[in-house]
């Protein structure tokens, strides 16, 4: 199992595809509700549901599309699960030793690292999902009390996946010397 790029691959996404994009679906978005919607009053609320519900959309399709293509290839996986092999202290040393927490074991590094790589290619593909997160807020749009935290969460959420997702990257290229086989 091996990472060729996952994190390179993200990053362009995040700053190329989804800054054009999000931009691109808003417009089509405002424009489409305009042409459909427009009855000579003024719904900008209705537009603007319209146009955001259109980016959420084409950002999951994006997405979709994007993993396929661009995401899975950069990564060889296997065939198997290697986490779910493991019982619970093995699981939880490994997932120390990927964290930095403790010193890695030359007798298990190549499930470390193939567990590392299994990790951090479901963490970007969470991470690749993630700007469809604003529809957590829709039922919570008029509602403070509900947003507000429903915000924090998301935040602390997506800080820790950031977190451990580059972590699993420094695991990886720390011990990159011993993936000769």
């Amino acid at each position: 199992m091996r990472d060729n790029g996952i994190g390179e691959a993200l990053r362009i996404y995040y700053t190329r595809y989804l800054l054009i994009g999000i931009p691109l679906t808003l417009a089509l978005g405002t424009a489409g509700s305009y042409l459909l919607f427009d009855d000579g009053r003024s719904r900008w609320d209705l537009h603007i549901f319209v146009a955001v519900s259109v980016m959420i959309v084409g950002c999951w399709i994006g997405g979709w599309i994007y993993q396929a293509k661009r995401m899975k290839p950069r990564v060889d996986l296997g065939w198997g699960e290697v986490l779910i092999a493991l019982n619970k202290p093995d699981r939880k040393l490994l997932l120390r030793q990927i964290a930095g927490k403790d010193p890695v074991d030359p007798k298990r590094l190549g499930v470390a690292r193939a567990v590392a790589v299994q990790l951090r290619e479901s963490n970007a593909t969470i991470l690749l999902y993630l700007p469809t997160a604003v529809t957590f807020f829709g039922p919570a749009r008029r509602v403070w009390c509900y947003a507000i935290p429903m915000g924090i969460f998301l935040g602390v959420f997506v800080y820790l996946l950031i977190r451990d997702f580059r972590r699993q990257g420094r695991f990886l290229e720390e011990t990159a010397h011993h993936d000769s086989r």
